[in-house]
């Protein structure tokens, strides 16, 4: 009985977790969730940053608010992402879920030059933590 309990469980937290998928896989937030359109406008000195979040069960119903600088710019449903095109130079990009879902907000300083581009995805850990994390795709 302890087996099967523990069984049942585990794979319960397994179906919690977020599933990180490639930039192919996310899409594109619509209008209606951006909250900062300037930031989507793509000039010939900035650098890229794709801001993507996780498929998942946890924290499936509840959007996570993209801030950079402080300032918001989208609000992202899981596998949604927002591309945004900063001049070159630091930035925080920060996030936070909205609603009555968990967490408290999580940052990233990130390093935007010309021509560049920059990965993150936002989703929960194993342990339910809330988190934006540099990401390789």
């Amino acid at each position: 009985m302890k087996t099967m309990l523990l069984v049942a469980v585990a794979a319960g937290l397994i179906g919690c977790t977020s599933k990180s998928g490639s930039n192919q896989q996310a899409k594109i937030a619509p209008q209606k969730q951006i909250l900062n359109p300037q930031l989507l406008v793509k000039t010939k000195d900035s650098g890229a940053v794709v801001i993507k979040r996780d498929g998942s069960f946890a924290g499936n119903t509840c959007l996570s608010r993209v801030y950079i600088n402080g300032k918001p710019v989208a609000d992202l449903d899981t596998s949604q992402e927002v591309i945004v095109y900063p001049s070159p130079g630091e930035y925080v990009i920060s996030t936070l879920p909205k609603d009555f879902c968990g967490g408290g907000m999580s940052a990233q300083s990130a390093e935007v030059d010309t021509g560049s581009t920059l990965t993150f995805r936002i989703g929960y850990a194993n342990n339910g933590d809330f988190g934006i994390y540099p990401s390789s795709r």
